[in-house]
């Protein structure tokens, strides 16, 4: 019950049944009992992006009607929300281990759609040396 690794192999169990709930809880708890587990967080942060496409695909559906600029709003807003969220996450994996290029290219692709400039740049700097 106190083995971080087997909640974070809960996590990825969850997340391929797409049972998406149960994977955050479980990434969750593989976090709390080692806050240093970097694959955890890049693995919420993830989780929590692939919304991100529904999104995405009933955006590029709707048309040009108040209604529907209306509704391109709220998803727009929406997908902000999402990619928000996954930074402290992102940022986190990123601090244990700044070598990971899985962590670095999620987490400068959240600082872009989040128009983070000045964040991408130190990113990139702190990456590139």
């Amino acid at each position: 019950p106190n083995d971080p690794n087997m909640f974070y192999n809960l996590g990825v169990i969850s997340a391929q049944a797409n049972e998406n709930v149960e994977a955050e809880k479980y990434y969750k708890k593989a976090i709390e009992l080692d806050p240093n587990y970097t694959n955890a967080y890049l693995n919420l942060a993830v989780l929590k992006l692939s919304a991100d496409d529904a999104i995405v695909k009933e955006m590029n559906g709707l048309g040009q009607s108040a209604k529907e600029n209306k509704k391109y709003d709220e998803l727009k807003a929406k997908r902000q929300g999402i990619f928000k969220s996954t930074v402290p996450y992102l940022e986190k994996a990123n601090q244990l281990d700044p070598k990971n290029e899985s962590v670095y290219k999620t987490l400068l692709n959240v600082y872009n759609y989040l128009e983070m400039m000045d964040e991408a740049k130190a990113l990139k700097a702190k990456f590139n040396k």
